[in-house]
């Protein structure tokens, strides 16, 4: 049972975003399935049943979620999940289901004992009592104790399960059709070294609440819209504790310890105050502990209240002065869950079994791992971050490499500066068997530093890979201007997971999962583009609130499509635009001053928003104009919504407030209704805009002529073309270019 769900954990952290359901499933009545299930010999493992949208979603409660996929009477495959495994659904008489059973056959584990125990009673059973560590991942340990006369067992900091002989040294847990089984092996000594633990049967579970828990169990993260908490207001609203005072500098000092996962260290916080004050709000989560705050070596005192942190200071802090404290902490940090969308850190192994690291932060925000003004419109002016880990790996951040120290106790401490403004979930910590190498790119006078860093053994495909990047940068600084960063350089890091951390860009691993054989190198190249276009939206342009995250994520995905036309041709580029559909649900434009991080239509409607936009104006050298006068213009700052579409409005010299407000704050899409009426040889054609926004006046293209499209200039009102020689099926919209709905009117 601890084997199997030990498994699990890294399959569904790890697996892509749930795929469409099939037909059907559409007519299944899920809430006769949903709910809070319990394992009948473990009270600790819990599955959540739960719909999200028009899917069934399976939640190993504080691990990870699949959805599900019908398979018939009951039975659904649980979709991503390797070794096969079906969920079955026992119904009761009132049609809604009692239990259910969890079936896969697993494979066999291995487990390598680290550390064995000492009993004074003499109790022949000791021999087996111990730590031993998964040999796929080291940093899942599995406890082995005594109970009289059976052993127990249990995953680290869960509870135990109880074991009885079967045979000579092999153990079981039995439960109905399950069996886990633990065969112990010994050396030549007759000492236990090791155990092979191996599962089979059906687990079941016995339906407990009707009513599903909380989809999501941690705080800030999007599966809680709507139902905001005060913890959520307390990081996503700028309060005057926070307004108070401005960071000009951190330097983050910190020592990873990959056996306990945790971090241990300090950040110096250098501010300008705003205006007087004797109070101020810093961000840490709760369960990272503070051991003290400093300034002018002084301890301050400090109340706590969800996330955040009240330090009062002995006297008023005088407006216009500057000032620093140092605070001083340690913890655990929150791990990343992909499904969940809350980030944290990825405590994983490569494929030689050594330690693969990488802080990620966006969302949740960076003070789940480190003390800080967690507001995205607070960007400190420049940054020092050294980390400190064992000797015999390497580690990466953002900025350069200012020097690498050695430190007592077969330890190494990276040093790297960061000399421009960075948005504090732009900060990373990379740890892992690197090699580095490097290559320059340049730009008419211009020269940037490139450096590559890729696991070991991944040496040869990376170098590869990477002559993808100058043709990408030549690209961007066309489309949107110079490379924002060059004091810096510009790194790019294979990791677990791909994302836009400043200067220090992620493009994910190799292989999907890591330590896999899939290597899809189209979906790679599309990470590489968007996540390295965020060097110019998000990281240098970077929105004040999440509820504006399209500034970020619309942008870059939009480069993805200019990248995709650029690079590979109108062909693959025209393949995305028709396959892109977004869920038109929800507005894009979120909720202010509540960390309403969200993803979904923010990427692909916006990108679809841009490219239309683009068609609208119909003049590149006038966009891509826009574009680079967007950097210039707010290069390094924190912006909102309204100034966006000002400056837009601005340099295109046209007012498309009205396409804004339309596309981001209401999830419809205009509607371009047309009427037809023939009449010999002519086609009359009626059309008008059904949108939320009016007057709604986008002009778009259709087929005036047989020869190709036009321009028409739709209202809220009708208009109408008559044409020559065309019937009503000659009649089209160019619906490739302008994302926008097409209705007809029979009346």
């Amino acid at each position: 049972m601890k084997i199997l769900f030990s498994l699990l954990l890294f399959i569904l952290t790890c697996s892509a975003y749930a795929q469409s359901p099939k037909d059907a499933d559409k007519k299944l009545d899920y809430n006769l399935y949903t709910g809070l299930y319990q394992v009948t010999f473990f009270a600790d493992r819990k599955f959540n049943i739960y719909k999200d949208g028009d899917k069934l979603m399976l939640e190993i409660v504080g691990q990870g979620r699949v959805d599900l996929i019908y398979l018939g009477n009951n039975k659904f495959k649980a979709n991503h999940v390797k070794p096969e495994a079906i969920v079955e659904f026992i119904p009761g008489t009132t049609g809604l289901m009692t239990g259910l059973k969890w079936i896969q056959k697993a494979k066999d584990q291995e487990w390598y004992k680290v550390a064995g125990s000492t009993d004074s009673t003499g109790n022949p059973l000791i021999k087996y009592a111990g730590k031993y560590k998964s040999k796929g991942n080291a940093y899942f340990t599995y406890i082995v104790g005594v109970d009289n006369d059976h052993l127990t067992g249990n995953l680290e900091n869960e509870g135990k399960v109880n074991l009885y002989a079967d045979a000579e040294n092999y153990f079981v847990l039995k439960n109905g059709d399950y069996h886990e089984g633990y065969r112990f092996i010994k050396n030549d000594n007759g000492e236990v070294t090791k155990l092979i633990a191996d599962q089979h049967g059906a687990v079941e579970c016995v339906r407990i609440s009707s009513k599903p828990i909380e989809m999501a169990s941690s705080k800030h993260n999007f599966f809680k819209r709507k139902n905001f908490t005060h913890a959520d207001t307390l990081l996503g609203k700028l309060s005057p504790l926070r307004t108070c005072y401005d960071v000009q500098f951190y330097h983050l000092n910190v020592t990873v310890l990959p056996a306990s996962k945790s971090i241990k260290g300090s950040n110096l916080i250098r501010f300008k105050s705003v205006n007087d004050f004797d109070e101020m709000q810093i961000d840490l989560f709760a369960n990272m502990k503070i051991n003290r705050i400093v300034y002018h070596d002084k301890e301050l005192t400090y109340q706590r209240d969800e996330d955040a942190v009240f330090i009062k200071f002995p006297a008023a802090i005088s407006m216009g002065t500057t000032n620093e404290i140092e605070i001083f902490y340690e913890g655990e940090p929150q791990g990343l869950d992909i499904e969940l969308a809350h980030s944290g850190w990825i405590w994983y192994q490569d494929k030689n079994e050594k330690p693969w690291i990488e802080s990620v932060s966006q969302g949740s925000g960076a003070s789940l791992w480190w003390p800080c003004k967690d507001h995205l419109s607070d960007k400190p002016d420049s940054m020092e971050l050294s980390v400190t880990i064992s000797n015999g790996l390497s580690e990466i951040s953002n900025g350069k490499l200012i020097s690498k120290t050695a430190l007592p106790g077969n330890q190494t401490r990276f040093n790297w500066y960061i000399s421009y403004p960075i948005n504090t979930y732009g900060v990373v910590v990379y740890i892992g068997d690197y090699i580095h190498f490097s290559d320059l790119h340049i730009n008419g006078q211009d020269t940037l530093q490139l450096n590559y860093y890729s696991m070991a053994f991944n040496e040869e495909k990376a170098k590869e890979f990477f002559t993808r990047v100058n043709p990408m940068l030549n690209l961007y600084e066309k489309c949107f201007g110079p490379y924002p960063f060059k004091n810096d350089g510009f790194a790019l890091v294979e990791s677990p997971y791909g994302m836009e951390h400043q200067s220090a860009v992620s493009m994910g691993s190799f292989y999907n999962p890591p330590n896999s054989n899939q290597y899809d190198s189209s979906n790679l190249i599309n990470t590489l583009w968007h996540e390295t276009a965020h060097e110019w939206w998000g990281n240098s342009i970077t929105c004040k609130d999440y509820a504006d995250f399209w500034i970020h994520e619309s942008f870059a995905t939009y480069a993805e499509l200019l990248a995709r036309k650029n690079l590979w041709g109108k062909e693959a580029y025209r393949k995305v635009i028709n396959n892109t559909k977004p869920d038109n649900k929800e507005p894009i434009i979120g909720f202010y001053d509540v960390n309403d991080f969200h993803m979904g239509d923010v990427y692909s409607k916006g990108s679809l928003m841009l490219a239309t936009l683009q068609n609208v104006v119909n003049n590149d050298s006038a966009w891509f104009g826009m574009l680079h006068g967007i950097q210039e213009r707010f290069r390094y700052q924190a912006i909102t919504t309204e100034e966006m579409i000002g400056y837009i409005n601005e340099s295109l010299k046209a007012d498309y407030t009205y396409f804004f407000n339309q596309y981001l704050r209401y999830p419809a899409i205009p509607e371009l209704v047309l009427k037809f009426n023939k009449s010999g040889s002519s086609l009359t054609v009626s059309y008008k805009w059904e949108a939320n926004v009016k007057p709604f006046r986008m002009p778009v293209k259709v087929t005036a002529s047989k020869n190709g499209f036009e321009f028409i200039y739709p209202s809220s009102e009708w208009k109408t073309i008559l044409l020559q020689n065309m019937a009503e099926k000659d009649f089209k919209v160019d619906t490739d270019d302008f994302y926008i709905g097409v209705k007809y009117n029979k009346n």
